[in-house]
């Protein structure tokens, strides 16, 4: 398989973003959005033995670039569950944490992700597809003024009381 394959974000900055880390060969580290696998694949290249990471992604389409190492534990989850797996494996404390938070080029590119305002498909906006509402079920069903809240709140939108009349 082609590298351009295996991945379907490049992270930006990617070697200051883990230099910053100060990754030990032995240390235990946590990529909480796992994504194309470009952080979690630098970090292992810096893992020696007694090291690990764990790579939490909700997103199914993060699933085909899971890593086959033997330092890696990928976890299907959103990382808001990041204390019960860190239990489970019983950790009790990681040397860092990475979050490369946002929408990548993949959920726009992808017409059928629902992010996209170049390409036509249905409103979703999901980064778990196994979820439940899509952003199409919100915008038709929630009541105008709890929408006019979440535009606000969460987009950071001053004229979020007019859009959610519309």
């Amino acid at each position: 398989m082609e590298k351009d394959e295996l991945t379907y974000h490049v992270p930006v900055l990617l070697k200051e973003s883990v230099d910053g880390m100060n990754i030990r060969p032995d240390g235990t580290y946590v990529d909480v959005t796992f994504g194309g696998a470009g952080h979690s694949r630098e970090i292992l290249s810096r893992l020696g033995e007694g090291g690990r990471l764990l790579g939490f992604d909700q997103d199914e389409d993060a699933e085909r670039n899971i890593v086959d190492d033997p330092h890696f534990i990928f976890v299907r989850s959103n990382f808001r569950y990041l204390h019960n797996f860190l239990r489970y494996h019983d950790i009790e404390q990681v040397d860092a944490i990475l979050a490369d938070l946002g929408v990548s080029s993949h959920h726009f590119d992808d017409s059928e992700r629902g992010f996209s305002f170049r390409f036509d498909g249905d409103l979703d906006m999901r980064m778990n597809k196994r979820a439940g509402l899509t952003a199409a079920d919100i915008v038709n069903t929630y009541e105008e003024e709890r929408l006019a809240n979440i535009f606000y709140l969460y987009g950071e939108l001053k004229n979020s009381r007019k859009l959610a009349s519309m």
